[in-house]
C-alpha cells in the first residue's frame, strides 16, 4: 500500500492557527485526516492511497511514497499518452491530479486528453472521487474556452483491457469491491510488520526544522508547470475576464487602505510569497501566478481589509505582473520610535495608540 505522507511546514494550518482551509479532510474518501487545534492526523493503516489529498492541498504538502505527479505528468507527456486512467498505470486515481495539472497536460498534449472513469463502475471510493473528477474536467474545459484554446478533456468510459500484474493485488483492485475480503487478509498480514503506532492515529508535530522550512517562500510544483504550459500555449486574440468562483487555484485581491493597519501580517503569513512588501514595509504588492488560493492571509486579516476580487483577468497567465494593492505614508512612532503607515491625527503607531487607549481605561480617564 502506499504510504501518505505530510510535511507539516507546507501546510498552512502550521503557520497560522486562524487557517480555515479544510481542503484535504473535505475529498479524503474514507474520513480519516483531521484537523484539531490546527493540527492535522491520518491513521496510515486506513489511507487507502487513491491521492485526492495531494490534488486538493493548495501548497502541495501532502505526498505518496510511490507516486509524484509531476514524474508522472512529465512521462506521460513524453509518452505521448492521451488518457488518464488508473487502471494498470502508476496513477492511483484520477482525483490525484488536480485542475492545475489537468490543465497543464490540456495545453502542453499534443492531442485532447481523455479521462477513463470506467474503473469507477467497481471502485468503493467512486462516490466521493467521481464527482470531484467531473468537477475538475469541468472547470478544465471552461479554462481552456475562456482562454481561447481548442484541446479539451472527455470524461469517458473506456475499454481497457490491459492490467498490469502485480504480486499480491494492485491498487486498482485494492480499491474495488472484489478486493475488500483480500484487503482485509492483507492488513492483518501488514499489522505484523506495520509499527503499533501506524494503526492508530498520527498527529504531526512541529519541529525547529519544520519552523525554519516555513520562512522559506515556495511555489508548488504544480503551479511551476501550469507557468511552463501558459509559455508554450498560443496566445488568444483577446484576453477574457471570469468570474472568481469559476476559477479555484488562484485569485485576485484588493485592499481597503483605509481600514488596513500595515501589520505585515498578511505577506508574513503567505506560503507562496504571492504577497509582498519592501525592506520598509511601505507597500504591498500581490502576484496573482503566485497565489494558491489558500486564504490564509484573509483568515489573519482582524479589519477584513483584504479581499477577493470578484472576477480573474485570464491576462496574468501570459503577461504576469506585480500589482500594488496599496501604498503608505511611513513615519516614525512619536512614542516606540518604529515606522508606521502614518493616517492622519498623532504620529503614533497603531499597536502605541492601542496600548494608550488600554492604559487610559486601566486609568479611568476614558
Amino acid at each position: 500500500m502506499s504510504l501518505l505522507s505530510l510535511d507539516v511546514a507546507q501546510c498552512v494550518h502550521t503557520s497560522n492557527k486562524f487557517a480555515t482551509c479544510k481542503a484535504c479532510v473535505e475529498v479524503c474518501p474514507v474520513k480519516t485526516i483531521c484537523i484539531s487545534d490546527s493540527q492535522i492526523s491520518f491513521t496510515p493503516s486506513e489511507c487507502i492511497g487513491c491521492g485526492g489529498c495531494l490534488a486538493a492541498c493548495p501548497t502541495d504538502a501532502y505526498s505518496l511514497d510511490d507516486f509524484t505527479p509531476l514524474h508522472y505528468l512529465f512521462s506521460f507527456l513524453e509518452e505521448q499518452q492521451n488518457c488518464f486512467t488508473c487502471k494498470g498505470t502508476q496513477l492511483p486515481c484520477i482525483a490525484a491530479l488536480s485542475v492545475e495539472e489537468l490543465l497543464s497536460v490540456a495545453l502542453l498534449s499534443q492531442e485532447d486528453i481523455t479521462l477513463d472513469v470506467a474503473p469507477c463502475g467497481e471502485c468503493s471510493i467512486a462516490d466521493v472521487n467521481l464527482p470531484l473528477i467531473h468537477q475538475r474536467a469541468q472547470e478544465v474545459n471552461f479554462l481552456l474556452e475562456a482562454l481561447m484554446q481548442t484541446k479539451r478533456l472527455h470524461v469517458r468510459e473506456l475499454d481497457l483491457t490491459s492490467e498490469s500484474k502485480t504480486d499480491g493485488i494492485s491498487r486498482r483492485k485494492l480499491l474495488s469491491k472484489e478486493g475488500a475480503k483480500k484487503l482485509l487478509g492483507l492488513k492483518e498480514e501488514l499489522n505484523n510488520v506495520v509499527e503499533s503506532q501506524e494503526t492508530t492515529p498520527k498527529v504531526h508535530q512541529v519541529t525547529s526544522a519544520d519552523i525554519a522550512k516555513i520562512k522559506t517562500k515556495n511555489i508548488p510544483d504544480r503551479r511551476s508547470l501550469l507557468m511552463m504550459a501558459m509559455k508554450r500555449a498560443e496566445v488568444p486574440e483577446m484576453f477574457h475576464t471570469i468570474a472568481i468562483e469559476d476559477i479555484s487555484f488562484i485569485s485576485q485581491k484588493d485592499l481597503d487602505e483605509t481600514t488596513c493597519t500595515n501589520c505585515q501580517m498578511c505577506y508574513r503569513i503567505c506560503p507562496t510569497g504571492a504577497l509582498s512588501s519592501d525592506a520598509r514595509g511601505s507597500v504591498i504588492n500581490f502576484n496573482p501566478l503566485a497565489c494558491v488560493a489558500c486564504h490564509s492571509c484573509h483568515d489573519v486579516c482582524e479589519p477584513d481589509a483584504l479581499t477577493l476580487r470578484k472576477s480573474f483577468a485570464l491576462e496574468n497567465f501570459f503577461e504576469p505582473k506585480v500589482e500594488t494593492l496599496v501604498r503608505f505614508d511611513m513615519r516614525r512612532c512619536d512614542e516606540c520610535g518604529n515606522f508606521f503607515a502614518y493616517k492622519g491625527g498623532e504620529v503614533m503607531c497603531h499597536r502605541c495608540r492601542i496600548e494608550e487607549e488600554e492604559a487610559k481605561t486601566l486609568w479611568g480617564i476614558q
